[in-house]
Order: C-alpha cells, then structure tokens, then sequence
C-alpha cells in the first residue's frame, strides 16, 4: 500500500462516522475569557490605557457581564455549536467586500522536478491533478476517507462536505451558501459536471460515468481540455467573461445576478450549471515561473476567467504550472490544505505518471455555456473589471522559503516549531516598526460538532518582554532563551487551551451579538479603545496561520490597511512563508517583513546554540 493510501483511505472506518458523538462547543467561563483578554490587552498598551480597561473589565463582572453570558449558555443549551449560525453570517455572509482578492485563500502549487515549467504540458498536467482530485472526491462520496484524528481525538469532518458542489449565492444584504453534495449512503451523487473558463467562455463537462459512478481517466478529461483550448484559441475575439461579475461588491453582484436571471430564462439554467457544479478549472495565458508570481495570479488574476462564488477553482498557466483560488466561507484553509496534499502526494508517488486506468469512453463533447447580455451588463462587466484590477494593484505579495532550518532543529529544545515561528513574527513586526503587534493565530476547534476556529493571540506580555530584550542587546544568551522559552510555552499553553474553545475572541464575539440580539445597551467593554488596540473585531495587525507541516503555502490579504497577511509551511529543514500587505500603506512592505523574520529565526537558533555553550 501507498503512503498516500496508508494516509488518507480505510476499510474499517466511514469518513462521518463521529460526526454524531462529538461534544457540543463549550461557553468558557467568563472570569477565564476576560483575564485572557487583559493580558493581551497587557501587550499592546501603555500603563494608563490597561488600568482603564482593567476598571472597565471588573465593572463588566459586577454589572451586566453574568446576565449576558447566561443568556449566551442559555443559546449553547439549545444548540450543538452555538457559534456556527453566528459565525458564517456575521464572519462570511453578511460581508459585502469582494470575495476576490480580499476574502478568497489562494496559493501556488509547488513546482515539481519532474514537472518543470513548458508550454504545451498543461492540459496533460491538469488532467493528472484532476484525476487525482476526482479519487478524492470519490473517497468523499463513498466515506472510504480515514476520519482525521489529532492526538486520539476524532476531528469533525463535515466541511470536508463543502469541498464539492458548492457555491456561495450573493444576497443584497446578505448571501448563503448551498452545498448540493451527498454521500452514497444519502442517495445519487449531486451534478458531476465541472465548469472550465478560458479566455471569457465557459465551458461545462461530465466528468464522471454516470452508468459506473467512476470518474474519468487523465486522458478521458484531457481530451475534454484539448478541445475546450483548441476552440478558445481558434476565436478570434475573448468571450464576455461574465465571471467579472462575481468579483464584485456582495450587493451589486446579488443585483446583477437577478437582472441576469431575469433578462432570460436560459441565463438560469446556465447558472445552476455552474453553482451546482463539482468545482471549476481556470485556463490561464500567463506564465508565471516563482512562487509568488504564481501566488499573485492565483489571488489577483484575470477576473474574466474567474467564478469568485465557487468553493474551489483550480488555475492552470500557459508554462504548466498551478495555483488554486477557493471560497473561505464554507471550509477553513485545512480543509484545501488536505485535498491539495492528496493530489501533491499522488503526484510526487506517480512522478507525474498515471498508473490507473486506461480506459477510453465515448463520453459527451464539453458543453460551451452561454449567457444572454444586454448593453447594461457588458457595462457592469466592465465596470467590475475596473474595479477589480485596481483592488488587485493595491496588494503586494511576497512567497519565499526560509532554508536555515525547519522543525527538526528545534526537538532538541522541545519548542514546538508554530511557537518558535509564531515569536519570530513578533521579533519581526518589533524590529521594523518598534512596536508590538496584535496578532490572529489560528486554532482549531475540530474536535467539537462542527467546529471550525478559535483565535490564539500571539502576541502577550512574554513575547513582546523577548523582543524588547533582543532589540535592546542588554541580557545575556541565557537571559535570552530563558525569555524565549516563556514566550514559547506560553503560546503553546494559548493554542492548547484555544484548540479546547477556550480563547477570549469568539466567547467576546457572542457576548457581543448577544447584546445585539437582545437589544440590550453595549457595554463599555466593546466601546473602549483596548478592545480595537488588542484585536479585537477584526482588527489585527498580523494575521496569521499555520497551512501545514509541508510546502504548501497560500494565504489571503491582511486584515488591516496597516497590517500583514503571515502565512507559513513547516518542513523538517525550511519553512515556506506567504506574507502579503498593502501598498496603501507607506510602512509595510512584505519583503522586509519576511527578510526580517528570516533574520529573527537566525537570532533565535544562536540565541538557542550560545545558551548551551
């Protein structure tokens, strides 16, 4: 048996077979969720600021804050996960910025050896990689996935029923999200058509027998992709690219969606074609050779070849390269993560070579896709096209891997490698712009029915007392690591107890919408300026997160206009960073950024070898 299948398939287990027995989310204890606060608040404040909101915190515990959080264990009691409904509207659906480029995770595809850029490769190419991701949906729909567990704890797995057949339908105040996917035990598979768009036409095509429920060969789907290519190239005008549309304000696409609908009837069907589809292929002229060119396409390409709304879009370049660009709201970043290990490893397995079936099947030609147009939207394509690339002009990106060492070098220290990166990102921020920076880490509350994230803020009084201390070049190297590995223990203590439910940001985030739903009066906790200082809605300066322990490394735009987007991949001997931010901002640049955390992880390994010596 294969790596691969040794990881990822079981003949004892059905992937949601522990769906049922998870245990409900917990409401944390408020005493527990405001002293965590406080220290964060610690961190990024001065004397005067935290004494206020230490006041304000204790009249929170003295006056409304037991009334609100019973309410809130009231709402727990009646619900398995009583932050699920709040989290996707309030944190995805009501949200009316584009989803492209500021919403959507993107990330490049590493490149191969065996696999090096060359005009001509990509419709085989992706037809492997497609085939590969047909296998895993079919493990999918057969529940012959192994059920994650981490540490003897099963995982919840139902965003993985997000991957497939899903879409996220623009509302003009608010969107939903319909997912059409069912297992085998659930009755007939849902639509097993994909979407491919090339040069402003789109494209659909069967890529499952329906008579086997099998999914087709490499070269059953390339010579679906041979002629979609042929045919694009052989015209001698782009389509409209319609998929502008979805790139758009949240509002004004749910508006041009209905004018769509209703200008013809045929535009619906041809809309249910795509939302309802298994995920959708992007072909791509362009040529990007590193990784962060790769990136910038993925995030920030040609938006008349995109369908913004769909879970998962796989982008294939001219040169035979690929990126991914995919919907945040139905799935966190693991979930992609997973897939994409699937197919990387399957590939690294083949060395790009199928070794499956070779079978050959009269299967229908690809579909082309048509939409009935009128002056107003030809204008509305364009004007989203505007829009769109001057959002996308705004947003500076840098993919580099640090090779002085990765997760291996640091066992002797038993530091856990996300703890020791998570302090060189704040050695980072410190060292640049001589402050602290409050930062999103993220945890996963997967073991909960369910459950999705938590926030581990990074940034407390331990880690910002070890950036003072190495900028300031006054404490011995014992001194030092004595330093780092307080800070490092006490993430790793923060994202133990997050991964339990117990960080401080969504507990806040329900007493909150607690307070709204209620109609009470919002207390001065969410008014006071710590609460914004520390992070709070929405508002930190480092947003960050772990893609994995491997080389796959993707990641969205900051949070902030003054912020950074950190992502990392953790290997035995380098770790891959993917660092954007915003060129609106004069003090932010992701280059230095990433310079800078190379550097601190530097300082960190000698601080670590002298403290021995």
């Amino acid at each position: 048996m294969s790596v691969r299948d040794q990881l990822y398939r079981s003949t004892t287990n059905k992937t949601f077979e522990n769906e049922a027995d998870l245990p409900s989310l917990p409401v944390p204890s408020l005493q527990s969720t405001l002293d965590l606060y406080l220290d964060t608040v610690k961190a990024v404040t001065n004397q005067e600021e935290y004494e206020n909101t230490k006041k304000i915190v204790g009249q929170f515990i003295s006056t409304d804050g037991p009334k609100i959080q019973n309410l809130l264990i009231e709402r727990s009691q009646k619900s398995r996960n009583w932050l699920e409904d709040w989290w996707l509207n309030y944190a995805y659906l009501q949200q009316r910025s584009p989803l492209i480029p500021y919403c959507n995770m993107a990330a490049p595809y590493p490149i191969h050896e065996y696999w090096p850029p060359q005009r001509g490769s990509r419709v085989n190419r992706i037809s492997l990689s497609l085939a590969y991701e047909l296998e895993f949906w079919k493990m999918l729909r057969s529940q012959i996935m192994r059920p994650m567990v981490h540490r003897g704890v099963p995982w919840a797995m139902d965003q993985f029923k997000r991957l497939f057949n899903t879409c996220r339908i623009p509302g003009e105040e608010r969107d939903s999200l319909n997912c059409w996917f069912i297992t085998e035990d659930e009755g007939p598979p849902a639509p097993t058509n994909i979407i491919v768009l090339y040069r402003g036409y789109i494209f659909s095509f069967e890529a499952v027998d329906p008579q086997l429920e099998e999914p087709l060969t490499p070269q059953e789907i390339a010579f679906q992709l041979f002629y979609i290519e042929k045919w694009c190239q052989s015209q001698a005008t782009d389509g409209p690219g319609v998929g502008a549309l979805t790139v758009t304000d949240r509002s004004q696409w749910a508006k041009n969606r209905d004018y769509l609908i209703k200008l013809n009837t045929r535009n619906k069907k041809t809309i249910d074609r795509i939302e309802q589809s298994l995920f959708v292929i992007v072909f791509d002229d362009s040529e990007p050779t590193t990784q962060s060119q790769l990136l910038r396409e993925a995030m920030c390409g040609d938006c008349k070849n995109r369908w913004a709304d769909k879970s998962m879009s796989t982008i294939v370049f001219n040169n035979g390269l690929m990126g991914a660009s995919g919907d945040h709201t139905p799935f966190d970043g693991l979930c992609t993560a997973i897939l994409s290990h699937y197919i990387m490893i399957s590939l690294d397995e083949s060395k790009g070579v199928w070794k499956g079936s070779q079978k050959f099947r009269e299967m229908p030609k690809a579909e082309r896709l048509e939409f009935i147009l009128d002056d107003y939207l030809i204008k509305e394509i364009d004007c989203s096209v505007s829009t769109y690339n001057q959002n996308c002009s705004d947003i500076q990106i840098c993919h580099e891997t640090f090779k002085g060492f990765g997760k291996a070098a640091l066992r002797d220290h038993k530091f856990h490698p996300e703890a020791f990166t998570q302090v060189a990102l704040q050695l980072a921020y410190y060292r640049m712009h001589g402050k602290p920076a409050p930062t999103y880490c993220t945890a996963s509350t997967r073991q909960y029915y369910h459950g999705r994230t938590e926030t581990c803020r990074s940034c407390f009084p331990e880690s910002v007392e070890f950036c003072k201390s190495v900028i300031e070049s006054k404490k011995s190297p014992g001194e030092l690591y004595n330093q780092l590995s307080e800070a490092v223990s006490k993430f790793t203590k923060l994202m133990g107890e997050a991964m339990k439910g117990f960080g401080c940001d969504r507990h806040l985030m329900g007493l909150y919408l607690t307070c709204l739903e209620e109609g009470l009066e919002l207390p001065d906790l969410f008014t006071d300026p710590s609460f914004i200082a520390s992070g709070g809605g929405g508002n930190y300066i480092l947003s960050t997160s772990c893609s994995g322990y491997w080389h796959i490394c993707g990641g969205v735009p900051p949070m902030r206009d003054d912020g950074y987007g950190a992502f990392y991949g953790i290997e035995d001997n380098q770790i891959t960073f993917c660092i954007t931010a915003y060129k609106k901002c004069s003090e932010t640049d992701p280059k230095a950024f990433f310079d800078n955390v190379a550097k601190s992880l530097m300082e960190m390994q000698q601080i670590c070898i002298s403290s021995k010596l």
